[in-house]
């Protein structure tokens, strides 16, 4: 980056490299085992690169990644005149969610006007930096095998577990096998899982379900059933 003058006429010019050929093609097909592989395994080293990160800066919140979505935080943009379609598509998700879905409904849909709860279940387990947004529009990978990781909009302190949740949630139809790998990835590069795992694990099903709850109750219903089952089972470490 680099300004050009100084006062109301300066200018700034900003010089990025184009990656556009690295990144995951737009569409429905699935990347290569080879691809989502490589994805896991350099999300499990940037997480254990900052293990035990606590945000002292001020950046993006649990609490904040939880309301992203929530009916409240989505209520003004349903007024204007022109809205956004994701927010409308939303907006009709979380009202047929009971109705499709009422376990998953009953289970999350209360923690949009309470997190604390999930956030004080979810703040027993260890924490890392996030990079907030694992989906297959924000990724890709170059010719030496780096991962590419796109759009450093929601970045902060989070289990990293909501990473992988996220990464599942949004990119679930484009997957070719499991997301089993990056616990292996993280144990690799010198995390131990044991004493947390199942533990952040079921709470982040949840978690992401309280942010994209309304995504899968107007998609199918194969996958919606899916997700309720792993909520249902993520759910028992709330108490």
């Amino acid at each position: 980056m680099a300004v050009d003058g100084s006062g109301p006429g300066a200018q700034l010019a900003i010089v990025m490299r184009d990656v556009g050929p690295c990144l995951v093609p737009e569409g429905d097909a699935l990347v290569s085992v080879e691809q989502h592989d490589g994805f896991l395994d350099h999300m499990a080293a940037l997480h254990a690169s900052f293990w035990g990160w606590r945000d002292d800066l001020g950046v993006h919140t649990m609490s904040q990644r939880l309301a992203m979505f929530a009916p409240a935080t989505i209520a003004p943009e349903l007024l204007v005149d022109d809205i956004p379609p994701p927010i409308r598509v939303a907006d009709e998700g979380w009202a047929r969610l009971p109705h499709v879905a009422p376990d998953l409904a009953r289970l999350v849909m209360g923690f949009h006007d309470d997190p604390i709860p999930l956030i004080a279940a979810l703040a027993t387990t260890p924490a890392t930096f996030v990079h907030g947004d694992w989906k297959m529009g924000n990724l890709g990978s170059r010719p030496d095998g780096r991962t590419v990781l796109l759009d450093w909009a929601y970045p902060g302190s989070a289990p990293a577990c909501w990473d992988l949740m996220w990464y599942l949630a949004l990119n679930q139809a484009r997957l070719p096998r499991s997301i089993e790998r990056y616990r292996a990835a993280l144990e690799a590069h010198g995390i131990a899982t044991d004493e947390w795992w199942d533990r952040q694990l079921g709470l982040c099903f949840v978690a992401i379900m309280v942010v994209f709850g309304w995504e899968k109750a107007v998609g199918g219903f194969d996958e919606l059933g899916w997700w309720q089952s792993r909520v249902v089972e993520g759910s028992q470490w709330l108490s």
